[in-house]
Parts: C-alpha cells; sequence; structure tokens
C-alpha cells in the first residue's frame, strides 16, 4: 500500500487559494432572500399570517410574524429565532411539535419539507427582506413599475449605438487583438494597471480543450499546436474545437444546469421521467448544430407549435418540439394528499426555473406579493402561470414530421376518392338487391298477423320457418321459406324496439295509421330529450363517518364538456399525433373494413373522434378542454378501447390508491356504443382535463356529467317520416337514400338507414354484390400500404400540448386556498408588453417570439453574460442569474451592451460569440499573478489576468476516464444507470446498478437520478438539480481530496492508465514517468519531478517486497490524479 506519509511529500496541496475562493464566491445575502421568498414567506403566509400578522388584526401571544422585526423580536414566550441556530429557536420547536405547551400550527402540523426549510433558513442566518410595520402584501400606492423600470439598469434598452473605447498607447494598440479587448482595456489603463501577458501555448491548448469540448488535448496534439509558427495555427484550434461534436456535450452540460435535468421526480420513490434522456440528447445535438439562440429558446416555451420545425439533418426527428421538455424536468410528489397546493409549487419551480435561466430575474418573489426589489408584480406572476396552466405534459411522437405530414395528406386523399368510389359501388349494389324488400315486408306482416299475433315469438326461428303458413305464403309469393322467416322473426323484434330504424314502418304495415306512429315517433324525441332536461348534477358531498351528505342540482348545457357530433372550434379540439385527424369523423362519412367482401363496414350516425380511420400507424391521443368538475360522475359514450387518464389540476404523478381513480380502461368488447362512468367526487371543484389514448379502434361521442347514464335522444329520421306519408315502396326509400348519400347528401339519417342494410344483410333477396367494390377496396389498401409503409416508426419525447386558454386568479399571499376573485390575463411580463390575453390557447408561441424581440433587454444580454462567465470565470455580471435589483450591477456595462448588441445582429450565433471571446487577448492571458495588479485588483474584476479555475465536477471525471483511456465518446442514445453502492441505497431505490464507470461514458450521459446522484460530482459541487443554477459553487471542502484517494473509481482508472502505460512504447521508468506527465498535464515533467517520481516508483517496490511494477505503476497514477494540475486550468 502508498504510505500516506509518500502521497503528502508528493501531492500538490490539494486546496483552493484565497484568490480563486473569492472569485467563486455567491452572494450569501441575494441567495438568502431569494430563498426567504421562494420557500419562507409561503409557509408564513399560509400559516401563521391568520394569527399572527398587522393585516389580519391579531397578535396572538404578542406575536407578530409579518414583519422581519417582530419575528426577532418574539411575543410572549421570548424571541421566536435565534439566527444560525435552528435547534435553539423557539420557531422550530414549535413546529416541530416538541414540547405540549408550544405546539404550532395548533390544528394540524406543518410538512417535513416545510420544517426542514425553516430550518435551513435559520441555518443561513434568517435573510429576511420584510421591514416596516406589515410586509404582508406590498402596498399598490408603493409599487410603481414605471419607476422601478427607470431606476435599475438592467431594464434599459440594450444600446446599439456602443462602439469600442479609443485606446490611445502604443502599447495598449499592440495588445488588441478585437473589440472585447477595447472595453477591457480601457477600464485597466483608467485603474493605471497593464494587462498580463500571454499565457504559454501549452496553458493555452489545454484551456480551449476544457472550455470548449471539455476534454484534455491528447499529448500529440499539444506538441502540434506548440510546434506550429503559423499566424494562424490559434484560428484553426478554435475552429476545430468549435466543430467537435464534443463541443455539445461541453455547452450542454452548462445549459443543463440551467434547467435541473434530472431522468427522476425525487420525492419518495424518485420516479422516472419517461424519455427524458431525449431532451438532454436535443440540447447537446441544438449546441453542436449552433441553433441561433433564438430559436433556441422559442423553441423552449414554444417548440411543439411552430409550424415548420427544426429537424434533425440525419433521423429527421422533430427537434424544435422537443424544447419544451424542460418544463417537466422538475420534481414532483407521486400522489400528494393536497393536489391543487402541489400543483401551485410545481408551477412555481417552472417559473422560477424560466425567469432565471432566460431573463436573469426571479419571476418566482412575486409568488406572494408584489417583488420588493423589481419590476415584476403579483399579476406578473400569476398571469405567466396561466400560460403554463393552459398547456399540458405530452409524450410526442418525434419521428420525422415531413413524413408523416406527406403520409397523411397522401392518405386523406387516397381515402376521399376510395370513399366516392366505394359509396357509389354501394350504392348501386343496394339497387338490385332491395328490390323484392316489399314483397318480405307484406308478406311477414300478414304472417304475424295470422299465426302468432298477441303471442310471444317461437324460439328458435327454425321453427318458424316449417310452419306450415310460412312455407305456404313463401310458395304463393315465389319467396325463400328461410328468409322470410328471418323477416318475421326480424319484425316481431322490430315492433317492439323504438330505436329500430324502420320500427315505425313495421308498426304501419301492422296497421297502424301513418299519422298515429308519427305521433308517437314525435312523443318518444320529446320524452328522451324531457330525460336528458331532467338529468341531475350531484355538486357538493359532505362526507361523514359512515355516509354523506349530497346537494343535487338541474343539468345545464355547460355539463356537455365535449360534444363531438359535432365541428369543434380551436377551443374544444386538442389531439397529440395524427391519429384523431383534424377533427370529428362527421355523420354518414364511411367507415372501411378490414376484408375485401366488407369494404364499408358501417356509416357514422352521430359525428364522433375516431382515432384511425386514416391509418393506425400514426400514434396520438385525444384530450377535452379544461373544464371544473362541478358533479360526482363524468360520463364517456364511446366504444373500443382505449386507457383514460384525468389530470387532476395538471397532476400527472399518481402511483398508488390515493388518486388512482384517476386513471381509467375502457372496452366495449364489440362495435356497440357504451356508457361509462367515471366517478370523480373526490374531485368537485378542481380543475381537470380527460386524456383518451387508444388501444385499438377507439370512437368517443361524448364526455358529459350526469348523476345516471344519460339518455339517448330518439330523433325523428325525416326520410322515415316522409316514407310513411307517401305511398312508395320499402326498397325506394334504401335506394334513394342510398343514391342521395352517395350524391354527397349524407347525414346521420341516411347513415341510419343505410347501417340498417349492412347489419341486416340477411333479410336482402341476395347479400350484397360487391365484388367490384372489393376490386376497388382491394387497390385502395395495397396503395394505402405503401404509403403506410413511409410512415416513420414513433419516437417519443416529452413536450407540452396546448389546450383551452386559462387564466388565474391572484393567490392571496400564495395562498391557494385563498384566490382572488378575478382572474389575470395571460401575459408576460406587464414592464416589457402591454398585457393583453391571447384569444386562443396558451399564447406560449406569441410569448416566445416576443421574448426574443430586439427590444427585450435581457435575453440576449443575460446569455452573452452566461458564455462570459463560462470561459472567464465571472460574468460581467457576477450574479448571472440573477439581474435584478438584489443582483450584482455589470463591471463592464458597455461591453456587455455591445456583446448583447452583437450576438443580435450577428445571428444569435452561439459560437460565433465563443468565438469573438476566445480570440480576445483578454482570454489569452497568463493567469500568473503579478504583484502591482493583484494590490490594486485584488478581486480582478478588471480582468488583469485570467483566473485560475477548477475544472467543474463532470470534466474531472471525463479527464479520468481520458486519461486511463477507458473513456467511451461514444454520443447519445439513453446512457447507462448510475452506479448505485450499497451506502446509496434505501428501501425506496430501483433495482440493480449501473457500473461503476458508467462504461466510460461522458458524465453527460450517465443517469442523472435525484435520490442517487454520484457522490464524486456532489463532492466537486455538481448542482442537486432543483432549480436554476447558472453560477455553481467552488468549495473546497475534505471530502474532494479523500474522494479522489479513496474512490473505487479513481483507483480502477489508475489501474487502466498503469495498464496503458506498460503497453506503450517507454522502456525505462523514467520514460513512463515522462509518457505520464505528457497524458495527465500535456508537459514534460521538470528534472527533480521526473527523480522523485522515479524514486516513488522504486521506494514502493522496496517497501512491499510483493508488490510488481504494475502495482508501483498505479500508485504514481493515483497520485498524478491527486495533484492540483489535474482539476485547474490555469
Amino acid at each position: 500500500m502508498i504510505h500516506f506519509r509518500i502521497i503528502l511529500q508528493f501531492i500538490y496541496v490539494f486546496c483552493i487559494s484565497t484568490l480563486v475562493k473569492s472569485s467563486f464566491a455567491f452572494s450569501a445575502e441575494a441567495e438568502g432572500m431569494e430563498f426567504f421568498e421562494n420557500h419562507i414567506r409561503p409557509v408564513l403566509a399560509e400559516n401563521c399570517y391568520k394569527c399572527h400578522s398587522e393585516e389580519a388584526g391579531k397578535a396572538k401571544g404578542e406575536l407578530l410574524l409579518d414583519t422581519a422585526a417582530g419575528l426577532l423580536k418574539g411575543g410572549e414566550a421570548g424571541p421566536t429565532i435565534i439566527p444560525g441556530n435552528p435547534a435553539a429557536s423557539l420557531l422550530i420547536k414549535a413546529v416541530s411539535y416538541e414540547n405540549d405547551d408550544l405546539q404550532m400550527p395548533p390544528k394540524s402540523r406543518l410538512s417535513k419539507s416545510a420544517i426542514d426549510k425553516l430550518r435551513k433558513w435559520i441555518s443561513l442566518g434568517a435573510p429576511d427582506p420584510r421591514s416596516g410595520d406589515t410586509a404582508s402584501i406590498t402596498d399598490k400606492d408603493d409599487f410603481d413599475i414605471s419607476k422601478r423600470k427607470a431606476d435599475h439598469w438592467a431594464w434599459k434598452q440594450i444600446r446599439s449605438d456602443i462602439h469600442p473605447p479609443i485606446i490611445k498607447s502604443i502599447s495598449g494598440r499592440n495588445w488588441i487583438n478585437n473589440a472585447i479587448d477595447h472595453f477591457i482595456l480601457a477600464k485597466l489603463e483608467e485603474a493605471e494597471l497593464e494587462p498580463n501577458i500571454e499565457a504559454t501555448r501549452r496553458n493555452i491548448i489545454r484551456r480551449l480543450y476544457f472550455d470548449l469540448i471539455g476534454l484534455p488535448p491528447e499529448p500529440n496534439e499539444i506538441d502540434v499546436f506548440v510546434s506550429d509558427t503559423s499566424p494562424n495555427a490559434y484560428k484553426k484550434l478554435v475552429e476545430r474545437l468549435l466543430a467537435s461534436p464534443h463541443f455539445g456535450e461541453r455547452w450542454g452540460q452548462h445549459w443543463l444546469d440551467l434547467v435541473r435535468f434530472a431522468e427522476t421526480r425525487g420525492h419518495e420513490a424518485d420516479y422516472p421521467i419517461p424519455e427524458a434522456f431525449r431532451y438532454r440528447n436535443y440540447v447537446v445535438r441544438a449546441f453542436n448544430a449552433d441553433v441561433p439562440y433564438d430559436d433556441f429558446v422559442i423553441e423552449h416555451v414554444a417548440g411543439d407549435m411552430i409550424d415548420k420545425p427544426r429537424l434533425d439533418p440525419v433521423t429527421r426527428e422533430n427537434e424544435s418540439a422537443k424544447g419544451p421538455g424542460f418544463w417537466h424536468l422538475g420534481e414532483a410528489t407521486h400522489s400528494p394528499v393536497d393536489i391543487r397546493g402541489d400543483e401551485c409549487n410545481r408551477v412555481h419551480n417552472q417559473i422560477d426555473v424560466y425567469s432565471k435561466a432566460f431573463l436573469g430575474m426571479t419571476l418566482g418573489c412575486a409568488r406572494c406579493h408584489d417583488h420588493k426589489f423589481d419590476a415584476i408584480s403579483t399579476e406578473d406572476y400569476y398571469a405567466f402561470a396561466g400560460i403554463l396552466q393552459s398547456s399540458g405534459y405530452h409524450l410526442k411522437d418525434m419521428a420525422d414530421p415531413a413524413a408523416q405530414d406527406d403520409a397523411y395528406k397522401k392518405l386523406e386523399s387516397l381515402r376521399l376518392k376510395s370513399e366516392a368510389d366505394l359509396v357509389a359501388e354501394y350504392a348501386a349494389t343496394i339497387k338490385y338487391r332491395v328490390r323484392r324488400m316489399e314483397e318480405y315486408l307484406k308478406a311477414s306482416t300478414e304472417i304475424l298477423g295470422e299465426i302468432i299475433k298477441g303471442k310471444d315469438m317461437p324460439k328458435p326461428s327454425d321453427y318458424i320457418a316449417s310452419h306450415p303458413t310460412v312455407i305456404a305464403k313463401a310458395k304463393a309469393s315465389k319467396l325463400t321459406a328461410k328468409k322470410l322467416a328471418a323477416w318475421v322473426a326480424y319484425l316481431d323484434k322490430a315492433s317492439g324496439n323504438a330505436t329500430d330504424p324502420i320500427h315505425s314502418i313495421v308498426k304501419v304495415k301492422l296497421g297502424q295509421s301513418p299519422s298515429d306512429v308519427l305521433s308517437e315517433m314525435h312523443k318518444l324525441e320529446l320524452d328522451s330529450i324531457d330525460k336528458l332536461k331532467s338529468i341531475k348534477i350531484i355538486e357538493t358531498i359532505e362526507e361523514g363517518e359512515r355516509n354523506y351528505v349530497k346537494s343535487e342540482r338541474d343539468w345545464r348545457s355547460s355539463d356537455m364538456v365535449s360534444d363531438y357530433r359535432r365541428e369543434q372550434g380551436p377551443e374544444e379540439w386538442f389531439t397529440g399525433g395524427k391519429q384523431f385527424g383534424n377533427g370529428p369523423m362527421k355523420s354518414g362519412s364511411p367507415i372501411f373494413g378490414n376484408e375485401l367482401n366488407q369494404p364499408i363496414k358501417e356509416f357514422v350516425e352521430n359525428g364522433s373522434a375516431r382515432n384511425d380511420e386514416l391509418s393506425s400507424r400514426f400514434s396520438g391521443l385525444i384530450r377535452t378542454r379544461t373544464f371544473g368538475v362541478n358533479g360526482d360522475s363524468l360520463w364517456y359514450r364511446y366504444k373500443g378501447k382505449a386507457d383514460v387518464f384525468m389530470a387532476v389540476n395538471s397532476h400527472r404523478q399518481v402511483a398508488g390508491p390515493l388518486h388512482g381513480v384517476v386513471r381509467q380502461k375502457l372496452d366495449s368488447k364489440g362495435n356497440e356504443w357504451k356508457w361509462h362512468r367515471h366517478q370523480v367526487k373526490d374531485y368537485i371543484g378542481f380543475r381537470v382535463h380527460v386524456e383518451f389514448t387508444p388501444r385499438g379502434d377507439f370512437s368517443l361521442e361524448r364526455v358529459q356529467f350526469g348523476d345516471g347514464e344519460p339518455p339517448v335522444i330518439h330523433s325523428v329520421n325525416s326520410r322515415v317520416a316522409d316514407f310513411l306519408k307517401s305511398d312508395e315502396d320499402l326498397a325506394s326509400l334504401f335506394i334513394s337514400t342510398a343514391a342521395d348519400h352517395a350524391a354527397g347528401n349524407s347525414n346521420h339519417e341516411t347513415a341510419q338507414l343505410l347501417n340498417w342494410v349492412i347489419r341486416n344483410g340477411n333479410l336482402l333477396e341476395k347479400p350484397l354484390n360487391l365484388a367490384l367494390a372489393a376490386n376497388k377496396f382491394a387497390v385502395y389498401k395495397k396503395k394505402k400500404l405503401n404509403i403506410e409503409n413511409s410512415i416513420p416508426k414513433p419516437s417519443l419525447a416529452l413536450t407540452l400540448l396546448d389546450g383551452n386558454g386559462e387564466d388565474e386568479p391572484i393567490l392571496v399571499r400564495g395562498n391557494h386556498k385563498s384566490p382572488a376573485a378575478d382572474l389575470v390575463p395571460r401575459s408576460f411580463l406587464e414592464a416589457l408588453v402591454k398585457r393583453e390575453a391571447p384569444s386562443q390557447g396558451s399564447g406560449r408561441l406569441s410569448l416566445a417570439k416576443r421574448m426574443v424581440e430586439p427590444d427585450n433587454p435581457f435575453v440576449s444580454r443575460v446569455f452573452v453574460n452566461r458564455i462570459w462567465h463560462h470561459l472567464f470565470g465571472r460574468g460581467i455580471v457576477e450574479t448571472v442569474d440573477n439581474f435584478g435589483a438584489n443582483g450584482k450591477v455589470p463591471t463592464h456595462p458597455e461591453l456587455l451592451d455591445y456583446l448583447a448588441s452583437q450576438i443580435i445582429n450577428r445571428g444569435w450565433s452561439v459560437k460565433d460569440m465563443i468565438r469573438q471571446m476566445v480570440h480576445s487577448s483578454t482570454y489569452r492571458q497568463s493567469s500568473k499573478p503579478n504583484k502591482i495588479n493583484e494590490v490594486e485588483d485584488p478581486n480582478n474584476y478588471l480582468l488583469h489576468r485570467m483566473p485560475i479555475r477548477r475544472l467543474q465536477a463532470e470534466v474531472i471525471r471525463d479527464r479520468l476516464l481520458a486519461v486511463s483511456g477507458r473513456i467511451d465518446k461514444r454520443q447519445f442514445g439513453k446512457g447507462p444507470m448510475v452506479h448505485i453502492t450499497s451506502f446509496m441505497r434505501n428501501n425506496r431505490s430501483p433495482r440493480g446498478s449501473g457500473p461503476m464507470d458508467g462504461d466510460g461514458r461522458r458524465s453527460i450521459y450517465v443517469e442523472v437520478r435525484r435520490n442517487h446522484l454520484e457522490p464524486m460530482l456532489m463532492a466537486f459541487d455538481k448542482p442537486t438539480p432543483f432549480s436554476t443554477i447558472g453560477k455553481r459553487t467552488v468549495s473546497n471542502s475534505p471530502a474532494q481530496p479523500l474522494i479522489m484517494l479513496n474512490n473505487p473509481f479513481v483507483h480502477k482508472q489508475a489501474s487502466i492508465w498503469a495498464d496503458s502505460l506498460l503497453k506503450s512504447d517507454a522502456v525505462t521508468t523514467s520514460d513512463l514517468v515522462g509518457l505520464a506527465y505528457k497524458q495527465a498535464f500535456g508537459r514534460e515533467p521538470e528534472s527533480w519531478e521526473s527523480a522523485e517520481a522515479v524514486t516513488f516508483i522504486n521506494s514502493q517496490k522496496e517497501e512491499n517486497s510483493n508488490e510488481t511494477i504494475r502495482e508501483s505503476l498505479k500508485d504514481f497514477c493515483h497520485t498524478l490524479f491527486n495533484v492540483k494540475e489535474f482539476v485547474f486550468v490555469y
């Protein structure tokens, strides 16, 4: 084993200098204030202000909690909190129910999550922005958006007239390489400082590699660059790295930090987020393709709504629609008790992430009140919440949309032509098969009157066929006895079945007058309408221990949630995928069969949403509009099979029995329409929408409320009514109906009669001769199959699906149990746009386009500042996620605006902006400190040198894999499961574990599981995926050297590296040391380093007699991993 003493002698001090540490320090105050606004104020407002606030007029126990002063002062029991000491704070003792005499809130205990947040807040020092006598809600008279906007630099328009400052000194002009240097040097000269010397070429190439692709350069690549004296050597290197497929992996990881990327939901069970990895791959591809950032923003907000989406050049998948997947990457509680409260928290996280990532603003701080510092109102918060509430979760088929569109149009055209041909053939063949229908009708009614009038029909009907009267009648009329018997059996049933299409005709033939029959028909119709009107709605239920009390009201038109019998408007028809087409199938439309001998299976009697009339190879679902649950039962009229999901307040993470009722399975077990009752009494008062995902053929006619199965309206068929008044025979009714239908005069009445013919083929003189139609149908099926073969295989990914527009009310103090009376129209920030609600839908697409307009001062500024932060170690605005009043002011405001204008004017190219920055002399400076500059600019705000930076966690891990030779540079795919050690495992852990080295894949591809985050990455400050983190913490903790010394993964890479070195051409120990240094640090070892390394390896062999050169070399490789130079870039 390696002696720890020897390691300490060899290893450079593994710590971050005070200089580096100060460069990466967070503003603890700003972070604490934001934590208070997002997590503490809502808890206090919802649970405490009712009894302890000025606004409520109560101060029980002489305690006020709606001001910072009141909270610190405390009440009768003493100070409420002791900042920095949660264990000694009365607040924590009260909410933890530690003392029987001090339990708050008195009626119900806070959740563990809320208590943990209170503890964390107090441990942070209890930062509290509230002041004054009351702070429950900002006084509107004190909140002046215009003044706040005018007073703060970030709201001002980007100056497009800024030009690089003139540099007068000759030495300065010689140093300048591009416009960026003008701005930097002007500030340095103003402070009477000089820029640093240029970094060595070895340091420059390492810096570029790590910054642009996150991997170390190969030793030979370093040598080539160092020896290349051509003037464009640097330019060639930059272009090669920008074009590298690994560029997107490095810069994609930066982006994933902003959108709190993870592949599981967290909470207790840590359920997977379906297809989350596809979003990660989308981000990597987007950065590699240099997608213009304005397009990238639009894709994230409304990529599912773009008319001409961006396609992957290889797979042809819809890339644009994958952008909105980021909205679904947050935490989610499975089966929450308070489902509306859970929704508010999820939406809050979405708003918080969106506003920080794209705008650099803390819109989440306006949840409970107008923003305390920025020009953001509570109305702004809920106006944006409405936009999110108007869209829903969707797993969309991203496969080549152009191919799908083309196939859809071809299938639609083919079907329309085939419909006309087949209906015409159908009408023609009916003409010759119903000619003797009147004879059978007359003979069978006579038989009914003669032999079994008033008696039950004998069973089976074969008995009737052998009855002498039937045989005699058939013979006399030259009819087939068996068919006549079938007519007799049918008419006996039809005479008692008012829903039969020819029921009234049979009644007339049996002796009733046409006028009496018509009167009965109209009365039946009116009675069914009255039954519809008499439906009751159970709208409130108060449950007791053994029973429940319910109140009811009359049914009203608004209780019809979705009626697909009629055409649907844009706020009614919501589908995902192409399976349901562009609208309901209209009454009279033919439904094709599957067999050649039955080209037309039936005609649509009532319009309905039907899933696969063009092709079952398309994917899709249909959903209702969002509506309030105002009754205890929903009813679905359907046929076929489908899975039903009712999204209650947008909640989807359903597991266990608590909300299991939201899932239903439909199966009509045949081709008959059925009603299905969905018991929803537990969700009365909630907002829901219902999704139907087919499991085969599926049709949906209606979704409505009711206390019992809704009645079917027995409308009078006007064609039958007209027939009863005429002297025509029965055949003419069907012949004229078929002819009219074929001529385009189709409706539910013609469909009803033609379906009668299809269903009662045994009553025709001869079966329908559809030979010609069958031939045409065969041609149709062949053409259809050829087109279907061009439909790509489904590829599902997370996105949004727009629904009907839903405006949100302000929740007083952020409490979802205290909604204001008025709704806030959906809109962007009032300080940037005039508040106008979109006419329909969410309004996301117009919002997205408005965000990237040049007059929005945030999107371009925030993004170029992020790029600067990643390349220079600190943003021009240090608080990269907060450009508000609580954030830092820019160190170089003119440079920031210049860069923001540049990215807009140059097509929003990310690579172009990076190119400008890395080509600057500022970027190429040495990081070696200059004593004079350090005194005048100790924090390096003026960038008198490049900062020394520690590599990010993923880069450290990837570097270990790269140096050892184990790295697998394969891109994309799902990626390996995270390695779960026995220490990490708990009773909710998933089965199995991923490989310790992640199959050698880069860190960006290894699964991010919220409840099992990789310990090594976390030790090196990889952010926990809960909110936007644009600036990672750079800590200095004992866990870091301990991880590098003891982690089995690190040991394994050292072993693999040692084996690789032994297979090289190196002969002597000194050669091995030299090669290892070049691979690890991109340089030859100093003579003293080489000597000590050789001594170290030899001493290891001597002190451990059983140790081979491989083991000693492994120890040496492990030691190099622990050198500071391995994890820092200079």
